[in-house]
């Protein structure tokens, strides 16, 4: 597993980046085919001491990417919560995936080598996120990623498993860029350029 640590407004000490592979290595056992992990941990001055560290997670596992988001007093706590957290998500993402390869394989013997099919890396490994700050109130951050052609139907289950309310991927069937949003009703609306 390729892992990425980033700082912001804070150093990332030698004690701050073995407890994060400590905390990944655990995930890794319940998960893996983690191919690339990027934690981002920040120092943001607020009101309340018990929500100043930021703590967030990616894991990249094939097509799918988990993420979590956590706020505590100080980086080590916020580690905790945020790898408690996507804990969660490891959850829900295996349960979703034995489900959906328990029907796909129906009549076929379901081995670990399957399993492993499933989760071979989609996003490549230039993933980059870039921080830059503007005046007033404006763009803040600029995420970049290489996306792979997805199904509409595994893009409304990527964007249930990240936990989000619009998801932005390639559309494998018109090759067109899309972004897929929840509706007030639980159905989902889609977005495409002409």
């Amino acid at each position: 597993m390729e892992l990425h640590i980033y700082g912001r407004n804070l150093e990332i000490s030698d004690r701050t980046r073995k407890h994060v592979e400590s905390k990944l290595d655990q995930i890794n056992r319940h998960l893996p085919g983690i191919s690339n992990a990027t934690v981002e941990l920040a120092y943001e001055a607020t009101r309340s001491h018990n929500d100043r560290v930021v703590a967030q997670m990616t894991l990249h596992v094939g097509r799918t990417l988990l993420r979590a988001q956590q706020r505590d007093a100080n980086e080590t706590t916020a580690i905790n919560s945020v790898a408690k957290a996507l804990d969660q998500q490891v959850k829900r993402f295996k349960s979703h995936t034995y489900r959906s390869e328990r029907g796909r394989l129906a009549g076929r013997d379901a081995t670990e080598e399957a399993f492993a099919d499933k989760l071979e890396p989609a996003f490549s490994n230039s993933t980059s996120v870039m921080d830059e700050v503007f005046a007033n109130n404006q763009v803040v951050r600029l995420k970049e990623f290489e996306m792979e052609p997805t199904s509409v139907d595994e893009a409304a289950a990527q964007m249930r498993l990240l936990g989000h309310d619009f998801y932005m991927f390639l559309d494998s069937e018109t090759d067109k860029h899309s972004v897929l949003y929840l509706l007030g009703d639980g159905n989902y609306g889609m977005i495409q350029p002409r």
